[in-house]
């Protein structure tokens, strides 16, 4: 089964769960339809992806661990509503961000309810899973929106004090925290706790997915710089107007003239409608010029190497379409354009 067939049957089975546990009445118009706004647009549901993955792959029952990978993709996109509020996103899946269409207050609130929503089921598993199992799955959970928003507070101070002075390490501790819990650690953990794995062989996953998604997140920051729009689905040289902090930024920050250092972070710290299309223009061809979007594509590639040489140590995950998608996945990373 190809990578992008596997995505599409989860997506169906996720879609069917979360219209599943979206409440009717009468605050559907002023709410829960809104809910549903960004998981109905197109996109790969990568999150509830790994979490079959690794449990069906490892034996478990994907009816089991299928509500709580539906969880994951709320918690996703309430992060995602949040997330374009405060970077002043426009887009987001190639469409206006919920915050453009609806205003703040009511995106803030969708992305609370989505939070909120995600609860009852987390609860549900007692009866599907265990007390234990249920428990384990719950702690996953907690721990990854810890580190999300420990992750993303990071970043928006960095944002919010045009802070440049950090090196690489800071830069990947930062995405480790802010994306690579939540987009790939978590899942992956959650679909392995409920197959049964033990702590050992679970821990050894978790590094896989560690450098999976270190690898994921600088491609994705490469793809906003030279991706085609129509296929990125969100802006174009968006992180640029936004004055977001990316490996990209950080190397091409490191290697030009004292000069051009000074009037990037100038530029970099103009609010997003200071900032003019010129300015942009200009510090997409400083990234080029540096070979800074090279540079970081390389380490993205070399993480992803590893995490492939990691899953070939995992013998204990026998050969399947579940496996097999684990493996397009590293190949994807290596090679996405969109």
């Amino acid at each position: 089964m190809s990578l992008s067939a596997y995505l599409d049957d989860v997506r169906g089975l996720v879609l069917d769960e979360i219209q599943a546990l979206v409440p009717t009445g009468r605050f559907r118009p002023v709410l829960y339809d809104l809910m549903l706004d960004y998981p109905m647009r197109e996109s790969k549901m990568l999150r509830p992806a790994l979490c079959i993955a690794a449990c069906a792959g490892l034996g478990g029952r994907i009816e089991s661990v299928l509500r709580t990978a539906a969880v994951l993709e709320l918690y996703h996109n309430a992060f995602l509503v949040h997330d374009d509020i405060e970077d002043g996103s426009e887009l987001r899946r190639g469409k206006p961000t919920l915050h453009r269409a609806h205003g703040i207050p009511v995106a803030i609130n969708v992305g609370d309810a989505m939070l909120a929503l995600a609860l009852r089921p987390l609860l549900d598993n007692m009866k599907e899973l265990g007390l234990g199992t249920a428990i384990q799955v719950m702690e996953h959970v907690a721990r990854m929106a810890k580190e999300s928003a420990e992750g993303q507070a990071l970043e928006l101070a960095w944002v919010r004090d045009n802070d440049w002075t950090h090196d690489d390490n800071a830069y990947l501790h930062m995405v480790w925290k802010k994306t690579g819990w939540y987009t790939f650690m978590t899942p992956v953990l959650i679909g392995a706790t409920v197959a049964g794995l033990d702590r050992r062989r679970a821990a050894h996953l978790r590094r896989f997915a560690s450098l999976l998604g270190m690898g994921f997140q600088i491609q994705d920051d490469v793809l906003n710089l030279v991706g085609d729009a129509d296929a990125y689905g969100k802006e174009i040289a968006g992180d640029l107007h936004e004055g977001k902090h990316t490996l990209i930024l950080v190397h091409a920050l490191k290697r030009c003239s004292a000069a051009d250092r000074a009037r990037a972070v100038e530029i970099l710290g103009l609010p997003r409608e200071q900032k003019t299309d010129a300015d942009v223009a200009w510090l997409l061809d400083l990234t080029h010029v540096t070979g800074a979007i090279d540079s970081a594509a390389e380490v993205a590639r070399t993480a992803a190497l590893s995490a492939a040489r990691i899953l070939a140590e995992a013998t204990y995950l026998p050969a399947s379409a579940h496996r097999g998608f684990l493996e397009a996945l590293v190949e994807y990373v290596v090679v996405r354009d969109r």
